[in-house]
């Protein structure tokens, strides 16, 4: 599920939720994936609450950090929708 778009001066980063889980070692966790717009191939793949990216390609270190602080800033909005999301497939 799209979660955003974040318009930069040369690209647009788009922001999805791919999965929320309950684990029962770590408990509530989500799944985001970060692409630049029309380029997939240049992502990453990050794990919240942990802010873990597990996979990345394309993106500088510098990038990634940006990418961190910006799921960080938004994570209530970003647990909301995931939740919402995981609510509504289950009662489907």
């Amino acid at each position: 599920m799209q979660f955003c778009k974040v318009y930069k001066d040369d690209y647009i980063l788009v922001y999805y939720i791919v999965s929320y889980y309950i684990s029962d070692t770590s408990g509530e966790q989500i799944e985001m994936r970060v692409e630049k717009e029309g380029k997939p191939d240049i992502y990453a793949e990050f794990i919240l609450p942990a802010y873990h990216c597990h996979h990345a390609y394309g993106f500088t270190e510098a990038e990634l950090d940006k990418i961190e602080r910006f799921l960080r800033n938004n994570a209530v909005s970003i647990w909301d929708m995931g939740r919402e999301e995981h609510h509504a497939e289950s009662i489907a």
